[in-house]
């Protein structure tokens, strides 16, 4: 019995083999992954507009500008001044066509943009800003709130860091200034002076709590905590002994200069006025445009740049022209960017301090040429800004606080 018992058990479990090798597999799906939906009325505006996957190989400028002509304005939210002075430009070289340019500030050009895209009220039809740059790169335009564009005349003149992800309209530098009436040279000479308490209270800057710009350029000083740590060593002849709090000489700064109190003003002009008008006692200086040397040279203040201050003068910037999504008026945009990226176009901006990228044109006479600039200043990291901005605004906001 027990012999047979053995047989009877190898059979079962051969037909039980043999059963599970004739069992049919799982019978593969038979239709593909449904593909993600087409925004068919976003693919209607990009054809019409002839933009993205319908750009075409050469632009048809005659065609752009009827067509802009056609549409009779264009909406322009900006973050500069100057954008009044271009109006005026762009509607003497093209009658008919109303420019109606914004200065809101870069972050509520940017909030007004999102906004808009949010409730699908599609309005504005240029964003023209500096300010929160690293939102602009990282958020908006994978999100396809923004589109690219570049006009084929400059498309051979500029560096491709210039005109991808996006065009870039001009290059600014943020840097310390000072009283040109009270002072020979710049008063400070390593930015590790602005800690120490001869300086305390007597900094101006555009207050970075309110001012996503300001915070991009304390965001970018920190990142640059090796020049940083070579300055202290220069400035005092040892390496910096760094806090808790602070693993690095780019954090150390940050936390000590913030201690000491900078005075924050709603804005550049406020800054520049504060260390830099004339007739003033006190000796003080102030983060600033370059730019604002436009200022000095019509004889309205005596704002002169740090060129020597170590590690680097200051940090650049740099300012982003795009076609807001689906943009009511797409070919009087693409009219408007083509035009302040020629040289009558940019003639507001064509002033010491502020830089254009396209290789062909020369900088104003007196400023620093830009393949030198560009030796002496940081540029901002739109990525790492992105993903750090909040923690150094936390970190700036306790220390300047703090009694």
């Amino acid at each position: 019995m027990k012999t047979f018992g053995k047989i009877l058990l190898v059979g079962l479990l051969m037909v039980f083999v043999v059963a599970c090798a004739q069992t049919p597999a799982p019978a593969a799906p038979t239709t593909a992954p449904k593909a993600p939906a087409v925004d068919s009325a976003l693919d209607a505006w990009l054809k019409a507009a002839e933009l993205d996957k319908y750009a075409p190989a050469k632009q048809d400028w005659a065609a752009i500008e009827a067509a802009a002509k056609k549409e009779g304005k264009v909406l322009v939210y900006a973050n500069s001044s100057r954008i009044a002075d271009v109006k005026k430009l762009f509607e003497a070289k093209y009658p008919g066509i109303i420019l109606e340019g914004f200065d809101l500030g870069g972050e509520d050009a940017v909030l007004k943009v999102r906004e808009e895209q949010k409730a699908g009220a599609f309005t504005g039809d240029v964003l023209f800003t500096s300010s929160a740059a690293g939102d602009i790169l990282m958020d908006m335009l994978p999100k396809q709130q923004l589109w690219r564009f570049v006009p084929d005349a400059i498309a051979n003149s500029l560096p491709d860091a210039a005109s991808k992800p996006l065009l870039v309209s001009r290059y600014g530098i943020r840097t310390l200034g000072y009283n040109g009436e009270l002072s020979k040279s710049c008063p400070v000479g390593n930015w590790w002076e602005l800690t120490e308490a001869a300086w305390k209270s007597k900094v101006f800057i555009e207050d970075p709590l309110n001012d996503a710009s300001t915070m991009a350029i304390y965001t970018t000083i920190v990142s640059h905590a090796k020049d940083l740590a070579a300055a202290y060593k220069d400035k005092y002849g040892k390496d910096p002994t760094l806090d808790a709090d602070t693993p690095d000489a780019g954090w150390l700064w940050l936390k000590m200069f913030a201690k000491n109190k900078p005075v924050p003003q709603p804005g550049g002009d406020e800054v520049t006025a504060a260390f830099a008008s004339k007739g003033m006692k006190d000796n003080l200086v102030g983060f600033t445009s370059y730019s604002k040397y436009r200022n000095t040279v019509a004889g309205k203040v005596v704002f002169e740049p740090c060129k020597t201050l170590k590690p680097v003068m200051g940090v650049q910037t740099a300012t982003y022209l795009s076609i807001i999504n689906r943009a009511p008026h797409p070919n009087a945009a693409k009219l408007f960017i083509n035009f302040v990226s020629s040289k009558e176009g940019f003639e507001p901006w064509n002033v010491i301090g502020d830089y254009t990228p396209i290789t062909t044109f020369d900088s104003p006479k007196g400023a620093i040429p830009y393949a030198e600039l560009s030796k002496i200043v940081w540029t901002i990291d739109e990525t790492a800004v992105f993903k750090t901005i909040s923690k150094v605004r936390d970190f700036y906001a306790i220390n300047v606080l703090a009694k």
